[in-house]
C-alpha cells in the first residue's frame, strides 16, 4: 500500500469506527430498467441524443439537479449491431459547452467525441459512427476537457451495447429487462437535504471524487429483481469518478464471459473481481444453482488492507438482490467455449512507448496547466512530466503498427485508457493479468511496477481531431493526465 492508500485507508477507517458515515443503505427498491433504443432490425432517419439539464430522485424523495441525456439521469441503453454506420444527432442543452465520447468503440479520431469534438450550448454535433467491432459491452460519457468529472457525474452517460451475429446465435441470456440486465454502478454523495452533491477540494483534486452512497441504474442501492430459474446475465459498468469496485457473489464464484472489449475465451470463475472507473464486465449468473443470489460490492475494492477491515472500513453492500420467480429460463447450461482468443504475441510489436503518470507538478507548471485549460485547484498532474495541452501532439502513431505501450505511476491506483482501440494485456502492475481480464480490453490498472499492453490502431486521427490517453480518474483527466496522439 501506498503513502495515499495508507493516509485514505486509515482516515476512512477511523471515521467509520466514529459513526459519522454510514456505507450501508437501508431498504431495497426495484432495479430501473433503463430505457433502451434498439436498432438491431435496423435505423429509422437519425439518432436524436438530447443532453439536458433535469431534475432526478435516487429513491431517497429528493430533487437532485443533473444531467440526462433523453432520460432524467444518464442515457439510454443503445443495443446495435455490426456493420451498422450510426447517424447521430447530439443537441447539447445544459447550457454549458460539452462533448460525447464513445468510449470503447474502434473508430476514426473525427467522430470519436473527445475534447476537440466540443458541442456549444444550444448546438448539434451530427456524427456518423461506424460500427465495426465485435460484440461488446461500451458506453459514451462527457469528455469536456476541464470539466469531464462533473459533468459525467451529474448524469452525462450512457451504455452501447453492441451484438454481432455470433452473439446473437449464442445459448446466452438476451431478453432485456428479464434474464438480461445492465448495470451502471455508481458512487454518490448527498447533502443534508437528500440531493446529490459535488464539491471539489484539494483531497477531491488528489484522490478522484468518492462517494459513500452506492447507485445502481440511478437508484440508491440496494435494489432487487425477479428473474427465471436459469441462466442471468449482468452487464456491467463502473461509471463511478474515481472508485475502486471489488464484485462478489453472495452464494458461489463470480462467472465472468466477457470484457471490456468482448468474449473470453470461455467462463471464468473468481471470488471476486476488481472494477476500475470506466470497466466493464459481462456475469453469467446460475439461478438453479440458488433460489436467490445477490450481487455484492466493495466500495474499497476489496482491497482495505488490515487497517481497513480493523476498523471496518472495508465493507462489502449489496447492490443487486436476484430472486427465482419460479418460470424457466431461456439459456440453463453454462457455456464452455465463448470467443477463438490466441494468447498475445509481443514479438509482433515493432514500437515501445512508455508513460509515467505523474501526481505532483511544481507552481510554475501548475500555473501552465491551467492556462492550458486543465482544472486542478492549485496543483497540476501530467504524464511523462507533462500536463494536457490541447494544441500538442504527444505522440504519432502509424496506422497498422503493433506497439507495446509501457505504463507505471509515481503514487497511488490508477486507471489507465487509450482510445480508438482494444488492447490485450501482456502485464498488469508487474505480473500476469488475473484471468478474467486477459481478454480485449481497453482499461489497465497501473500502481506497482510497469503495466504493458499489445495495441494495434487501424483508424486514423489526424491532428486536428487525435486520440487521448488517459487516467480514468475523471478528477485527474481533468487536472492534466492525459495525452493525445495521431494515427496516420
Amino acid at each position: 500500500m501506498n503513502r495515499r492508500g495508507f493516509l485514505k485507508t486509515t482516515s476512512a477507517g477511523i471515521i467509520l469506527a466514529g459513526g459519522t458515515v454510514s456505507w450501508a443503505q437501508s431498504g431495497t427498491r426495484p432495479l430501473p430498467k433503463i430505457q433502451m433504443t434498439d436498432l438491431i432490425d435496423g435505423i429509422d432517419g437519425r439518432i436524436a441524443l438530447s443532453l439536458s439539464n433535469t431534475t432526478h430522485d435516487f429513491g431517497n424523495g429528493a430533487a437532485s439537479q443533473a444531467f440526462g441525456i433523453n432520460n432524467s439521469y444518464l442515457g439510454p441503453v443503445i443495443r446495435v449491431k455490426q456493420g451498422q454506420t450510426l447517424p447521430f444527432d447530439i443537441t447539447n442543452g445544459i447550457g454549458e459547452t460539452s462533448t460525447l465520447h464513445w468510449h470503447g468503440l474502434h473508430i476514426p479520431g473525427d467522430v470519436d467525441g473527445g475534447p476537440h469534438q466540443e458541442i456549444a450550448p444550444n448546438a448539434t454535433w451530427s456524427p456518423d459512427v461506424p460500427i465495426v467491432q465485435h460484440a461488446s459491452m461500451n458506453w459514451f460519457h462527457s469528455h469536456m476537457h476541464g470539466n469531464t468529472a462533473q459533468q459525467t457525474y451529474k448524469g452525462l452517460a450512457g451504455v452501447m451495447l453492441i451484438e454481432d451475429d455470433a452473439s446473437l446465435s449464442a445459448d446466452l441470456p438476451k431478453t432485456y429487462g428479464v434474464d438480461d440486465f445492465t448495470l451502471v454502478l455508481q458512487d454518490k454523495t448527498f447533502d443534508s437535504n437528500g440531493k446529490m452533491s459535488y464539491v471539489l477540494t484539494g483531497e477531491v483534486f488528489e484522490d478522484g471524487f468518492e462517494g459513500d452512497t452506492l447507485i445502481v441504474n440511478g437508484a440508491i442501492a440496494p435494489v432487487s429483481q425477479p428473474v427465471p430459474t436459469g441462466l442471468v446475465r449482468l452487464r456491467i459498468l463502473n461509471a463511478c469518478n474515481a472508485r475502486f469496485l471489488g464484485l462478489s457473489m453472495a452464494s458461489g464464484p463470480i462467472t465472468v464471459i466477457a470484457s471490456d472489449g468482448g468474449f473470453l475465451p470461455s467462463p471464468v470463475e473468481a471470488d471476486s473481481i476488481l472494477m476500475s472507473p470506466g470497466e466493464r464486465y459481462e456475469v453469467l449468473v446460475d439461478m438453479a444453482a440458488f433460489g436467490a443470489n445477490a450481487l455484492e460490492v466493495n466500495l474499497n475494492g476489496g482491497n482495505g488492507g488490515f487497517l481497513a477491515n480493523l476498523f471496518g472500513g472495508d465493507q462489502t453492500l449489496t447492490a443487486l438482490s436476484l430472486i427465482s420467480n419460479g418460470t424457466k429460463g431461456a439459456a440453463d447450461t453454462m457455456p464452455n467455449r465463448l470467443a477463438n482468443l490466441s494468447s498475445p504475441d509481443p514479438s509482433q510489436a515493432t514500437v515501445t512507448r512508455s508513460f509515467q503518470l505523474n501526481m505532483d507538478g511544481n507552481a510554475d507548471l501548475a500555473a501552465l496547466a491551467l492556462a492550458w485549460g486543465n482544472v486542478c485547484g492549485e496543483g497540476v498532474m501530467g504524464i511523462n512530466g507533462q500536463p494536457m495541452k490541447m494544441d500538442r501532439i504527444d505522440e504519432q502513431v502509424r496506422k497498422g503498427d503493433t506497439e507495446i505501450w509501457r505504463i507505471s505511476v509515481d503514487d497511488m491506483l490508477h486507471p489507465f485508457h487509450i482510445h480508438g482501440c482494444s488492447f490485450r494485456i501482456l502485464t498488469q502492475n508487474g505480473a500476469p493479468p488475473p484471468n478474467y481480464a486477459q481478454g480485449w480490453k481497453d482499461m489497465v490498472h497501473v500502481e506497482e511496477g510497469w503495466s504493458e499492453v499489445l495495441v494495434k490502431f487501424d483508424y486514423q486521427a489526424n491532428a486536428d481531431a487525435p486520440y487521448m490517453y488517459h487516467c480514468h480518474i475523471l478528477e485527474h483527466e481533468d487536472c492534466g493526465m492525459m495525452g493525445q496522439f495521431t494515427v496516420t
